[in-house]
């Protein structure tokens, strides 16, 4: 978005009689395309900087995505499309179903605090190619018609086979238009000798839950309905698709039979029994995490007071249950069960939960990860403690930078000691002006400063995030909904999709809102499309797995020196996605070199 805030800069200098700028760029006379970095974006008529070809890099059993943009010349281009062949190696194994994706702009039409960019549209919603269903051009993704020197960006995902043969493989892109022929870019894809695992290390929640995903398409929920049933799990296997796992699993929960236990044989039509679904996602699926679907009023009125005992039977039942199927490690309270506490009243309340989740004795000893959406490090006495009551601490990424970077005193550090778990999370916007009194080398644009997620900030703030967790011994990440706007707003056309309430009317674009609501009147089909930001959040955890790969195997010494390449603490890092990606090549070319020394060790 360079060329945005050149514009910006050259209206400046002309108000204060200071000259100019050189005049824009004039479309070329023909159609072109030019491939470009995963966290690249240009506006509709920006100029587009880029290559002639597509070099990637990736593990067996990885995604892998990449952008190419196709920009129309001085005549406009009548009905564009974009597709791409299979990869094929030379040996003649192929790599297929492959996706595409055009981008569609949406409007920022206020800044959400703090932006570096001024008011534009942005590509961020990713409609699939290979959908006929959608007519109106708005919706479907080719053929598009475009104005001179338009611009048309391109998502496309790989999937590479969990047995695909190591080596180099080939393809191409083609794209045509009405009396231009056909324009092609090479695509080189490396694959690795080393496979990422089923299951990702990294636990992760991130909001979306049935009653949700009803609301949005009009429908009430009582699990009789099939199609209703296969909508929600549509949802949650599209997060889990992308590495993530949903807030909760509403066929994978029991309610409370006539008994007060949990009944685990309940039926969804069109799904199966409780269980069945929970083997599903579990086993199937390989969620990294489970939150249990329980709250201070459900499924007992009054589970602290006169319903504790009967409630606490459930939930032994319930966590006992979650273990076998899922592994008691991966079984969690919800992180919003008690959220952000910051009154002395909250982290009472806090307490008395964590002293219900304490009393329940499971078999093997273990206890129920109650999480809390709070830091370790309380800076108010007043409050009290929280020490001994919570079993997973999920700080924002501002508070953990605080912690161990600004303070010293690494009490994030101290609770991993103990036994227990960090989380972390962003919400909403940094106070730019009062983080840059403590840290001065912060910059919006620059970096150096705990992420943020809005669509309108540097997009490397989406990636970074999880190339900091093993410093502070980070091992899940939150996010407080995927599918979430504020009454009466149009996302597809307006990026607000969160308006502060207090003070009033702050916009903030994209927060809460990852993935975008399809129906069958518009895109042809009802479910989920991926927001541009989903695929990059992806990246960043499948970032997340390299880097345990490699400390697993001992390379804690090179893991180290490689990311102080670009990134150092969340109050240090650079905006640089070629450094970043080059960085991530080298982590992905020493795991393969290790997977390669350990064959020939074994061929010995």
């Amino acid at each position: 978005m360079a060329g945005y805030l050149k514009r910006w800069l050259c209206l400046g200098l002309m108000l204060l009689g200071l000259g100019g700028c050189s005049p824009e760029p004039q479309p070329s006379p023909g159609l072109q395309v030019k491939s470009i970095g995963a966290l690249d974006r240009f506006g509709r008529f920006e100029l587009v900087t880029g290559s002639d070809k597509v070099e990637l890099f990736a593990a067996r059993n990885e995604y892998e995505g990449f952008q190419f943009v196709v920009t129309a010349g001085e005549r406009g281009a009548v009905d564009v499309q974009a597709s791409i062949s299979v990869l094929r190696s030379v040996e003649g194994q192929v790599i297929d179903g492959l996706k595409v994706f055009r981008e569609r702009y949406v409007k920022v039409s206020t800044p959400s605090p703090h932006s570096p960019y001024a008011p534009q549209y942005w590509p961020d919603i990713l409609l699939p190619a290979d959908n006929a269903g959608a007519e109106a051009a708005a919706y479907r993704a080719f053929p598009q018609n475009l104005t001179a020197g338009e611009n048309l960006p391109v998502w496309v995902d790989i999937h590479i086979p969990a047995d695909a043969r190591p080596g180099v493989y080939t393809g191409k892109i083609s794209v045509t238009a009405t009396g231009e022929g056909q324009l092609e870019l090479p695509v080189t894809l490396t694959v690795w000798d080393f496979s990422l695992p089923e299951r990702s290390p990294l636990r992760t929640v991130f909001g979306t839950n049935g009653y949700r995903v009803a609301e949005v398409y009009g429908f009430e929920r009582t699990g009789k309905s099939a199609a209703d049933n296969r909508l929600i799990r549509a949802y949650n296997d599209f997060l889990l698709d992308h590495h993530l796992s949903p807030e909760s699993f509403w066929d994978a929960a029991p309610e409370a039979n006539a008994d007060g236990l949990p009944d685990f044989g309940r039926q969804f039509a069109g799904l199966g029994t409780v269980t069945d679904n929970m083997r599903y996602y579990a086993q199937e699926k390989h969620a990294s995490a489970y939150t249990y679907v329980f709250a201070d009023s459900y499924p007992f009125a009054d589970p602290l007071g006169e319903d504790r005992q009967q409630a606490q039977r459930f939930m032994r039942a319930y966590a006992d249950w979650c273990g076998k199927h899922a592994g008691a490690e991966r079984c969690y309270t919800d992180p919003s069960f008690v959220d952000e506490p910051d009154t002395r009243d909250a982290y009472q309340y806090a307490r008395r939960w964590g002293e219900f989740f304490d009393e329940i004795s499971l078999p093997k000893g273990e206890n129920i990860h109650f999480q809390v959406s709070e830091p370790p490090l309380n800076e108010d006495p007043g409050l009290g403690s929280l020490v001994g009551k919570v079993e997973v601490w999920v700080p924002k990424f501002y508070d953990l930078w605080r912690d161990v970077d600004f303070l010293g005193k690494n009490v994030a550090g101290q609770r991993l000691a103990a036994g227990e778990e960090v989380w972390a999370y962003t919400s909403l916007v940094l106070d730019f002006p009062e983080y840059s009194k403590l840290n001065p080398k912060a910059d919006v644009l620059k970096g150096s400063y705990p992420p943020v997620w809005q669509l309108d900030f540097p997009a490397i703030n989406y990636r970074i995030p999880t190339w900091l967790f093993h410093r502070y011994g980070v091992t899940g990440l939150g996010y407080w909904d995927t599918l979430a706007w504020f009454e009466g707003a149009d996302v597809w056309n307006d990026a607000a999709s969160f308006v502060s309430q207090n003070p009033p009317g702050i916009r903030f674009n994209g927060d809460g809102l990852l993935v975008y609501p399809g129906f069958k009147a518009q895109t042809g089909f009802d479910g989920p499309l991926a927001s541009l930001r989903l695929k990059w959040i992806r990246e960043s955890v499948e970032d997340y797995i390299y880097i345990d790969l490699l400390l697993q195997a001992g390379e804690a010494v090179f893991v180290r020196q490689q990311l102080a390449r670009i990134v150092r603490s969340f109050g240090d890092w650079d905006n640089d996605p070629a450094l970043l990606m080059q960085v991530r090549q080298a982590l992905g070319g020493r795991l393969s070199e290790l997977q390669h020394d350990r064959q020939a060790g074994q061929g010995k």
